[in-house]
């Protein structure tokens, strides 16, 4: 397959992609279609004179080839991608549009969009080019395409592009093209593209793969035997199996990955629990099971699978002392000091507690996934599954349980975190899933960690100055660290493998709920702290014909979903803020399918509502409401049971 070829597959695939993603940023159907790829010049690109006021993304290329490319699309679809993003009234969206406003909030929302689209062709990459590249969304501007000179350097610089292109559309809404623009170079696509007539650029656009095909197909019917040399092609395939990297290489590999995961961790960990916690004294050493259980995993722990999959495959696991268990998913779930001080002491680890430090043990997880697949060359991710308690001086070290003997990779880093006592998270895998083999499976253990040390020291320091030099992107932008303030997205980002485990919880929980069906009246549950701000929803819902159940944040939740069907969820906040979000991180973690949760507070910002989105939010309710905002909630997202 040619260059050109493999391009138009990856872009391609990128595209396909975008309608799902940017749909479920969206919480909305949108449809990608007429994708067309073309390789172009600027002049070509801005000669038609129709073409409207445009948003142009500039973002970055990094990674095996540098340089900047480009998203253009119309600015009155960009308003309304963002307006639908920040839940704006449909007359104020439609406003904005046709005014051809793009500023403020809309702007920052729009920027979330850009960082989607920006992520999804980077993993297009990542997964099917041989190529390291990484696109990275910078800023947006706005674009009047009949003041270009064609010949300037503005808004870029004249020379061959290759372009993707979209045709976006939300509902009844035509958003126009979306164009995905990469100078040629970074491509290595060095053919000069075809010259279009300025009037006839989306006919040319067609045309122009047949141009460039007829001279290799008309000169004589020789492409039969160029068929037949690409069967050699083949075998370069065989060769790959060639020589694995040696110990040290590989080991140097992964101390650095591990320690950009670990400098990454404490962000993204820290914004979900919304309190500042560090990760430091990372040590990066081999191990065995007698090894690990003897002098560094020594106290009672939770062991949380994680299952490796992809280019490797196998069975790692984290563990983390109970007592910090406990701390962390308490302080999730916002309990009182004094109740978690109480269940640090008496060792108890269940119920919300439990599924709060799943949630962390999925954030963990999600971040190892991105950050190896940015830095690693295998493509491989970690999906968190079981966790059981660990009491190591009740391992027999003969046995398989909780794993076998064997060479083993051990990172572990301690975590801190004000007004608490913690102590190290230990990440353990075998050695064979990093090209680890036996080597020094047997190395003096002071002699390893003396060598380890200086290890991590030189990779420790040497990401820093990569990114550096690399201007690598801050948390939260696709291609770059995965975010902190909205760590659970992951979307965006960072987190495909976390909603892949999630799934799973999910289906598990959806098929024990079909084997034992709720006996109790469907209703709808209200949550509320405070029974004054619940009373006018119970009203209005029981005049409706609805049955109403109210709980506060601090109620166990799970007993309602065994006993009655929920059609729906008010989550009602008196204050916009951390302890509703908590709620809606407890209703998460709850190991079942969800009904459509609605938001309903006071004073809502842009950030607040994109967190809400991504704690799952199905709609926004500003309050104070009146009876028809609350009628009109139900009735568009809770279905009366029949």
């Amino acid at each position: 397959m040619n260059q050109r070829a493999i391009i138009d597959v990856v872009c391609k695939s990128g595209m396909e992609n975008l309608a799902g993603e940017i749909g479920a940023l969206l919480g909305q159907e949108l449809i990608c279609a007429d994708i067309q790829l073309d390789l172009t010049t600027k002049e070509t690109l801005f000669n038609n004179l129709e073409r409207q006021k445009t948003a142009l993304t500039r973002m970055v290329v990094e990674g095996d080839q540098e340089g900047d490319c480009y998203l253009l699309n119309r600015i009155s679809s960009a308003a309304i991608l963002a307006g639908t993003l920040i839940m704006l009234p449909e007359d104020v969206i439609e406003e904005n549009a046709q005014s051809e406003k793009l500023d403020g909030e809309l702007e920052d929302a729009f920027g979330e969009v850009a960082n989607i689209i920006a992520g999804v062709f980077t993993q297009a990459f990542v997964d099917k080019y041989a190529k390291n590249l990484r696109f990275i969304k910078k800023t947006v501007e706005e674009l009047i395409p009949t003041k270009i000179d064609s010949a300037s350097d503005a808004p870029f610089a004249p020379g061959n592009y290759y372009v993707a292109c979209c045709n976006m559309s939300v509902g009844d809404k035509d958003l126009g093209p979306l164009e995905f623009v990469v100078p040629a170079a970074i491509f290595e696509l060095e053919e000069t593209p075809v010259e279009a007539p300025a009037t006839e650029t989306a006919e040319e656009k067609q045309q122009q793969p047949e141009v460039e095909a007829t001279p290799q197909t008309e000169p004589t019917p020789e492409p039969e035997p160029v068929a037949e040399t690409s069967e050699p092609a083949p075998e370069p395939e065989v060769a790959p199996p060639a020589a694995k990297p040696s110990f040290a290489d590989a080991k140097k590999l992964t101390d650095v990955v591990f320690n950009a995961t670990i400098g990454q961790l404490g962000e993204e960990v820290g914004a979900l629990l919304g309190q500042p916690l560090t990760c430091d004294d990372i040590q990066l050493v081999m191990t065995s099971k007698a090894d690990f259980f003897s002098n560094h995993c020594i106290e009672k722990s939770i062991l949380t699978h994680l299952e490796v999959t992809g280019d490797r495959e196998g069975l790692g696991f984290m563990l983390v002392q109970l007592p910090d268990a406990v701390v962390l998913g308490g302080t999730l779930i916002m309990l009182p000091e004094d109740q978690i001080a109480e269940q640090k002491s008496n060792g108890q680890f269940d119920g919300d507690v439990e599924d709060a430090y799943g949630e962390i043990a999925n954030i963990i997880s999600g971040s190892l996934t991105q950050v190896f697949l940015d830095r690693h060359p295998k493509q491989i991710r970690f999906i968190k599954t079981e966790a059981e308690t660990v009491v190591p001086t009740k391992i027999d070290p003969a046995s398989d349980q909780p794993f076998p003997e064997g060479n083993y990779y051990l990172a572990s880093f301690a975590i801190q975190m004000e007004g608490h006592d913690l102590h190290r998270i230990l990440l353990i895998f075998p050695g064979e899933i990093f090209d680890l083999e036996n080597e020094q499976a047997t190395a003096d253990p002071a002699a390893q960690a003396q060598a380890t040390t200086t290890a991590t020291t030189e990779t420790a320091t040497a990401p820093a100055t990569a990114s550096e030099e690399t201007n690598e992107p801050a948390p939260g932008e696709w291609g770059g660290p995965p975010a902190t303030e909205t760590a659970t997205e992951s979307t965006s980002a960072a987190s495909a493998e976390t909603s892949s485990s999630n799934e799973k919880t999910t289906a598990a929980a959806a098929t024990s709920q079909t084997a034992a069906e709720p006996s109790g009246s469907p209703i709808v549950l209200l949550i509320s702290d405070q029974k004054t701000d619940a009373d006018p929803f119970v009203e209005i819902l029981s005049s409706d014909e609805y049955e109403c159940k109210v709980s506060t944040s601090q109620d166990e939740i799970k007993e309602l979903f065994q006993q009655h069907k929920v059609l729906g969820i008010f989550l009602i906040m008196a204050q916009v803020g951390e302890k509703g979000f908590a709620s809606a991180i407890k209703l998460q973690s709850a190991g079942r399918p969800l009904p459509p949760i609605i938001f309903a507070g006071p004073e809502w910002t842009r950030s607040a509502v994109l967190r809400a989105v991504k704690y799952g939010a199905k709609d926004i309710l500003i309050m104070p409401a009146s009876g028809d905002e609350i009628q009109d909630k139900a009735t568009r997202h809770f279905k009366k049971a029949s």
